[in-house]
C-alpha cells in the first residue's frame, strides 16, 4: 500500500516551529545491532517492511511483533531506513529496537491508526532503545494556524481580564498571542472545518509493568508525545522528543494512573506541557474516549530529573486531568526555557480542578529563561470527570492540594506574576452549580445546607525563589476583584491581573522565604500580597 496523506497540503514547516539547537550527543549513544547470541531478533524485513518512502509497512511491523509474542519475547528490529507505519503494538517481554540511521514513520493517511502510533500493549518487561527515531508527522494531523511563530519578544505584556474564551481575546493579549499561532486539529479559528481524526498518542505504555524506554528520539508528534498510562515501574532516560511547538496537544511526558515512575535526563521541545502528571477518570482526549478499565487509581511515587524542557505551554505540571489522588512527586535539577515568543506559560503549575488530593510534592533546583509565569498552584472545582457513587460531597467541593514545597528557584525574563489560589464562591454561585449538577436528592440537600463556600490551599512552602522580568512594557488593568475562576480551566491567565509582581497568595496556607523578584523598571505593584 502506498502511503497517502488524508491532509496533504498541511505539512508546511515554518521558522521557529522546531528547536534547532537540540544537543543530540548528550542524550542519544549509537548502539549498534542487538546480541542475536542472547536475543531472538525479529526483523521487520524479513516480514515484508521496505524503507522506500512510499510503502506502509504496518502489517509487516505487526507480524514480526506477532512473531516475537508468540516465541515469548525477543527483538523486533528496525533497522536499515525509515519505514512508514500506522499503528503498531508491542507485547510482553518484548525490546522495540530501532538503531540510529533508522525509524518507524507514522502514515500520513488518518485512517492507519487506532487509539496511537506505537502500543506497548497491557505488557511486561517491555523496552524501547536503539538511538532511532520514532516520527509522527505531526504537521499532516492538524490545520495550518492563523499566524507563523513570534521569533520577537512582545513590545507590551497585557493579559486578558479573565478567561472568558479560550483563544484567550481580546487580540492584543499575551494568550491570544500564543492561541493564535497553534495548530488545532478542529476549528478554532472558524473556517468551517470538520473535526480531525488523529491518534491520542505517539508512544503509548498502556497498562504494563516493568518498562524501559530509553535512547530514543520522539520526533513531530501528532499528539501526545509519550503516554505513561496505568503502568507500574517505568524507567525513562535519554531520550529527546522535537516537536513542532506549535502543534496542539503535543504534551512531552505524561504519567497517569502509574506508580514508580523515573525519568531522568531527557531534552523535550514541544507545543504543550513538557513534564506532566496526571489521574483522569477516564481518557477524553481529542474527540477520543479510551476506557481506563483496570486502571482506575491515582498516580504516586514519580520522580522527573535532569531535564531540559522547552514548552509555549507548562514545563513541569500536574494537571490539569485530576480525578483520582496524586502524591510523592519530585521534580528537580531541570532547566526551563524557550527561544520564541511569548515565553513558556508557566514553568511550574501545580492544579487540582476535577476532585484529586494532591500532596507531597517537591520541586527544587530549578532554573528558568523565557518563562512567563515561573510558579502557578491553584485548586479549583471544574469537575470535568463528574462524581463516583458515594463520595458525591467532597467531589462537588473539589480536591485539596496539600504539602508542596518550593525551592531554589531561579528565573530570568519572566512576564508576569506567579499565583498560589485556593478558590471561593457566594452561596448564589454555590447553589447555581448545585442545580446543574444530577446529585442524589439527600447530596444536594446535604450540600445546599452547609456554609461551605470555598478551600484552601494547605502547607505550601517556598525558600529560595529569585526572578528577574524582562525590562519590557505591560499593561495592567486590575478589576476591583480578581476572578475566583471556579470552574473554569485553570492557568495563570485566567484571572486577569493581580495586585502582586512577585507572588500572588490568596485562599491558602504558605509560607516563604528568600522570596527575591526584581520588576520590570515601570511597575507599580507590591512584590507579595496576601489575601
Amino acid at each position: 500500500m502506498v502511503d497517502v496523506a488524508t491532509l496533504l497540503d498541511n505539512g508546511i514547516i515554518y521558522d521557529g516551529d522546531y528547536y534547532k539547537g537540540i544537543p543530540y550527543g548528550q542524550y542519544i549513544r549509537q548502539q549498534g545491532l542487538p546480541d542475536k547470541r542472547t536475543s531472538k531478533v525479529f526483523d521487520i524485513r524479513d516480514y515484508g517492511a521496505v524503507a522506500d518512502g512510499m510503502t506502509v509497512c504496518t502489517e509487516a511491523v505487526n507480524k514480526a511483533a506477532e512473531a516475537a509474542r508468540e516465541a515469548g519475547g525477543g527483538v523486533v528490529l528496525v533497522d536499515g531506513g525509515w519505514y512508514i507505519s500506522g499503528t503498531v503494538r508491542i507485547y510482553d517481554n518484548t525490546t522495540l529496537w530501532i538503531t540510529g540511521d533508522s525509524a518507524l514513520v507514522a502514515s500520513k493517511n488518518h485512517d492507519n491508526f487506532v487509539d496511537a502510533f506505537v502500543i506497548l500493549d497491557n505488557a511486561k518487561n517491555v523496552r524501547v532503545t536503539g538511538g532511532g527515531r520514532i516520527y509522527g508527522n505531526g504537521e499532516y494531523f492538524v490545520y495550518l494556524p492563523l499566524k507563523k511563530p513570534l521569533l520577537t519578544p512582545l513590545e507590551k505584556i497585557k493579559q486578558p481580564p479573565f478567561l472568558y474564551d479560550p483563544m484567550g481575546y481580546p487580540i492584543d493579549t499575551m494568550r491570544y498571542a500564543i492561541r493564535s499561532r497553534i495548530r488545532y486539529a478542529e476549528d478554532k479559528y472558524g473556517n468551517d472545518q470538520p473535526k480531525i481524526k488523529r491518534p491520542m498518542y505517539m508512544l503509548w505504555a498502556n497498562g504494563c509493568k516493568n518498562v524501559v524506554i530509553e535512547n530514543i528520539i520522539l520526533e513531530a508528534s501528532m499528539d501526545w508525545n509519550l503516554c505513561i498510562d496505568g503502568c507500574d515501574n517505568v524507567k525513562v532516560s535519554n531520550i529527546v522528543i522535537n516537536g513542532n511547538r506549535h502543534v496542539a496537544n503535543t504534551d512531552g511526558i505524561d504519567v497517569m494512573g502509574s506508580e514508580d515512575v523515573d525519568v531522568t535526563h531527557c531534552f523535550i521541545s514541544t507545543a504543550d506541557d513538557g513534564l506532566v502528571v496526571k489521574s483522569p477518570r477516564g481518557h477524553e482526549h481529542d474527540g477520543l474516549n479510551v476506557a481506563c478499565e483496570g486502571k482506575l487509581r491515582g498516580t504516586r511515587r514519580v520522580y522527573f530529573s535532569d531535564c531540559t524542557v522547552l514548552t509555549v505551554a507548562n514545563a513541569f505540571k500536574i494537571g490539569t486531568e485530576t480525578f483520582y489522588d496524586i502524591e510523592d512527586i519530585t521534580c528537580e535539577n531541570c532547566h526551563f526555557f524557550l527561544d520564541i515568543y511569548p515565553g513558556s506559560c508557566s514553568g511550574i503549575a501545580i492544579e487540582s480542578a476535577d476532585g484529586s488530593n494532591v500532596r507531597n510534592v517537591t520541586v527544587r533546583n530549578i532554573t528558568m529563561d523565557n518563562v512567563a509565569c515561573p510558579l502557578f498552584i491553584c485548586l479549583c472545582k471544574r469537575n470535568k470527570f463528574g462524581y463516583e457513587d458515594g463520595c458525591e460531597e467532597d467531589k462537588f467541593y473539589g480536591g485539596s492540594i496539600d504539602g508542596v514545597v518550593i525551592e531554589n528557584i531561579k528565573a530570568v525574563n519572566a512576564e508576569v506574576p506567579s499565583i498560589i489560589t485556593g478558590y471561593r464562591m457566594t452561596k448564589e454561585e454555590k447553589l447555581d452549580l448545585l442545580a446543574k449538577e444530577s446529585l442524589p436528592k439527600d447530596v444536594a440537600e446535604k450540600i445546599e445546607a452547609s456554609d461551605v463556600f470555598g478551600k484552601n490551599l494547605g502547607n505550601i512552602k517556598i525558600n529560595g525563589f529569585d526572578v528577574t522580568y524582562r525590562d519590557d512594557k505591560e499593561e495592567i488593568n486590575l478589576l476591583p476583584e480578581v476572578h475566583e475562576n471556579v470552574t473554569d480551566y485553570p492557568e495563570n491567565s485566567a484571572m486577569g491581573d493581580v495586585p502582586a509582581y512577585g507572588i500572588y497568595i490568596r485562599h491558602a496556607d504558605c509560607e516563604y522565604s528568600n522570596v527575591h523578584v526584581v520588576p520590570r523598571s515601570m511597575n507599580t505593584r507590591e512584590c507579595i500580597v496576601e489575601e
